[in-house]
């Protein structure tokens, strides 16, 4: 008889998800790896093996017992993977898309699928296509360097110093203990006191309108990379000034949301690791939550004085990270049952490094299911400390077209250039137009020039028209016309 396990709360979130879209990939996240080495595809295919026989995610099952969605550890099973023979990287992303596409089977069924792939000149590598409730962007890192690691060890025949004595299902039966502590309690009490007066989730303005723009999941991504240049200065900015990187970019986004959506108080959200130990750090699993992040402008405060602020709502948010967004949820609908979800943009900064901790030097990437759950997610992406930031915008595609989300981008590098630019710029002269914007509405629209005929008066010009377009309407007032 197998051990039934409850879901943790970030499961039962990706649940709730998986019940309003439906019979979608909406919840398949992919990470590849591509070496640039000749590689032995045996000892590939037993490094991934030794990795999923050390965590349990890979062998975990969901299964319903008694109306009720719960989890079990199935036994170990070595599994010859597939080896798919293509041509070169350009051909990678096919191998993406068709993994990507297929929705899971979400009970009593594997929640995961590793392939490798083969190039011509014997390189190539492998990827990872996981159902989110048993995996977040975290465990993509990891597992890759665990399993690259492994490679290694058999290849050198070294070896594995890997002793993993804590797994997910532990961490899953842990959590009652944190729901009945006195932590819990705290926790609560910061999260209730934060949102008690304000509920105001931001939302900016849709190209479309439509109500099925509103419940499609359809989504689209666009990507754009700050330089190398670029983030040596905004590093720079935030060594002098003692805030992060991720501080720093909140505050821009935020103060943009704030003026397109003239308000100075909203929330947006942001993921949260919410592994608070080095055991946690190390296993496979489906750890983060997904917290509300307070916003709160003063037009008249100086940039780096809101950044600041930024920083110090930071440190409360992981204080109390720990506690669950769906019960802050039930707490406050319980006060009024209207309201709705705390955000609808979400922004992230990703540091899930997967390289150097071996002799083979390979890339990572993580790739898109064409779906999007929020209006708009930003993600700052530094996968592989090779200096550059890759900026990605997943976007409900409905709601929100590409020249929407591009204007968006260039708005926020104009902005970012001007505060490393001015030093203690106030708030409220931030603009959030770009120099090409500025011009067209200055010049351009402004220019009413019009070239006519010096030589003919009003009233040729009128009877002209009227020849012209005998029945055109010429003059409207109220609800008369002529």
């Amino acid at each position: 008889m197998k051990k039934l396990v409850n879901l943790t709360y970030p499961q039962k979130a990706i649940l709730l998800t998986e019940q309003f879209y439906k019979n979608t990939a909406v919840n398949n996240i992919c990470g590849t790896a591509i070496i640039d080495s000749v590689l032995d595809f045996c000892a590939l295919n037993k490094a991934i093996n030794i990795v999923v026989k050390e965590n349990d995610v890979f062998r975990t099952i969901l299964t319903k017992k008694s109306g009720e969605i719960k989890q079990f550890k199935t036994d170990y099973k070595e599994t010859d993977f597939e080896i798919i023979d293509i041509k070169d990287k350009s051909e990678v992303k096919n191998i993406e898309d068709n993994l990507m596409k297929k929705p899971f089977h979400l009970l009593d069924s594997d929640l995961y699928e590793f392939k490798m792939f083969r190039f011509e000149d014997g390189c190539g590598g492998f990827l990872l296509n996981v159902h989110h409730v048993i995996s977040d962007g975290w465990t993509l890192g990891l597992v890759c360097r665990k399993i690259m690691k492994a490679y290694s060890n058999i290849i050198n025949n070294e070896l594995s110093d890997e002793n993993i004595e804590f797994s997910y299902l532990d961490y899953a039966e842990s959590e009652n203990e944190y729901i009945n502590s006195t932590k819990f309690l705290k926790d609560k009490k910061y999260w209730e006191e934060l949102f008690g007066d304000n509920i105001n989730p931001a939302v900016l303005p849709s190209d479309n309108q439509e109500k099925s723009a509103e419940l499609s999941c359809l989504g689209e991504r666009l990507s754009f990379s700050i330089s190398k240049a670029k983030m040596k200065l905004i590093n720079e900015y935030c060594i002098k000034n003692k805030i992060t990187v991720f501080n720093f970019f909140m505050a821009i986004y935020s103060i943009y949301i704030s003026k397109i959506i003239n308000s100075t108080d909203f929330s947006i959200g942001t993921p949260i690791l919410n592994r608070t130990n080095f055991k946690e750090k190390n296993i496979a699993g489906m750890f983060v939550n997904v917290v509300p992040f307070r916003v709160q402008i003063n037009p008249e405060f100086k940039f780096i004085e809101f950044v600041q602020d930024v920083a110090e709502e930071t440190i409360g948010l992981l204080r109390h990270q720990k506690y669950p967004y769906q019960l802050l949820l039930e707490e406050l609908r319980k006060k009024d049952s209207s309201i709705p979800n705390l955000y609808n943009i979400v922004l992230s900064y990703q540091i899930t490094k997967a390289n150097n901790e071996t002799e083979y030097k390979y890339s990572t990437r993580w790739a898109f299911n064409k779906h999007a759950t929020d209006d708009i997610s930003i993600q700052f992406l530094d996968l592989d400390e090779e200096g550059s930031l890759t900026v990605s915008y997943d976007f409900k595609k409905l709601k929100y077209s590409e020249d929407y989300i591009r204007s968006m981008n260039a708005r926020i590098f104009e902005m970012i250039n001007k505060i490393l630019e001015v030093d203690n710029i106030l708030i409220k002269d931030i603009e959030i137009i770009t120099k090409q914007e500025k011009n067209k509405i200055l010049n351009n629209f402004n220019n009413t020039d019009f070239e006519y005929n010096k030589n003919k008066n009003v009233i040729k010009s009128f009877k002209e028209m009227v020849r012209k377009y005998p029945d055109k309407t010429a003059i409207i007032f109220e609800n008369k016309k002529m």
